[in-house]
């Protein structure tokens, strides 16, 4: 979801650049739904990507509706052979990207230096369509919440026991046991949010279910658990909440989601685990705070302070 959403910047650049043009983005359905009211988007075309890797007749259904539209120019900011593959054969006239993976097939292409460069991930999308771009990256974006799914949570927040001072939302999941940081110092967290005077919500995919569970058996008080309960465009919507105040979170999907939204995030960035820099990753909203180091040195009292100073609380 992350790298997906990195490309924020990328589309902002290329409407400036392109103002009266028909742009289009074609994504994973995992990730399409949250583009598909982006104002400087025309169009959101989704695939299913592992298909289109595997089956040749599923590429060749999506190279048909791409050759049809006709376009002028294709930037692709997911090196892959088959994607490059897809740009080509749909006869794109100017085709950029990175150079690696089949990139013979494309005519603009600069090294992908991402690993080894200090520049965020969203920056690196900006040096990419630079190649065909005449405009500088201004440093917003937009990342707009479907106005459904924003009806949908009002609904589910207004029931809800909300203290004034809003939500600290946890998510303590994640698909990497190195970027884990234990149950229980999770609960520490949420146990700190609670004597503030803060509502507690607890969030996170179907199969973080567990983990929000053990979170939730050592906390001392009662909060509030939609582990498995939201739809993408439903976690983007919460997070253009005011009610929700902060999120504390390992570096996952719903930091960048958050922090893109406008909510600030306590993030814990996990050291010396490959794909989890935060200068690459982290939140640039210059609202969040980050604690990078190896997870296990990571204490609640860092967590806190960090969570005092997004929420502005005394010690």
């Amino acid at each position: 979801m992350g790298d997906t959403l990195m490309n924020l910047s990328a589309i902002r650049v290329l409407r400036q650049s392109y103002p009266k043009s028909w742009i289009c983005l074609l994504a994973d359905q995992s990730v399409a739904p949250l583009f598909r009211d982006h104002p400087d988007l025309d169009e959101v075309m989704s695939l299913d990507f592992k298909l289109f890797c595997r089956k040749p007749a599923y590429f060749f259904q999506i190279l048909k509706k791409v050759k049809f539209a006709k376009f002028d120019l294709a930037v692709v900011s997911n090196a892959h052979k088959f994607l490059h593959a897809l740009v080509f054969l749909a006869g794109i006239r100017r085709r950029a990207g990175y150079a690696r993976k089949w990139s013979f097939l494309l005519n603009k292409k600069i090294a992908d230096d991402k690993e080894r460069a200090s520049r965020h991930e969203m920056e690196s999308n900006v040096a990419l369509v630079k190649q065909v771009c005449v405009r500088d990256w201004d440093g917003h974006w937009e990342f707009p919440a479907d106005s459904s799914a924003v009806l949908r949570i009002q609904e589910r927040l207004n029931i809800l026991p909300i203290s004034e001072k809003g939500i600290v939302v946890i998510h303590a999941g994640s698909s990497n046991p190195a970027k884990r940081w234990p149950a229980e110092r999770f609960a520490a967290v949420a146990d700190w949010g609670l004597e503030k005077g803060f509502s507690v919500l607890l969030i996170g995919g179907v199969e973080e279910k567990e983990v929000s569970l053990a979170v939730i058996q050592k906390i001392k008080d009662r909060v509030h658990d939609w582990t498995g309960q939201l739809s993408l465009e439903e976690l983007t919507a919460l997070f253009h909440d005011p009610r929700a105040r902060a999120l504390v979170s390992v570096d996952s999907g719903p930091v960048h989601v958050a922090w893109l939204s406008g909510t600030p995030v306590a993030a814990l960035y996990a050291e010396n685990v490959p794909g989890s820099h935060p200068s690459r990753w982290g939140p640039r909203d210059g609202k969040s705070e980050v604690i990078y180091k190896p997870m296990s040195d990571i204490s609640v009292e860092e967590a806190c302070k960090s969570l005092r100073v997004i929420l502005n609380e005394p010690a």
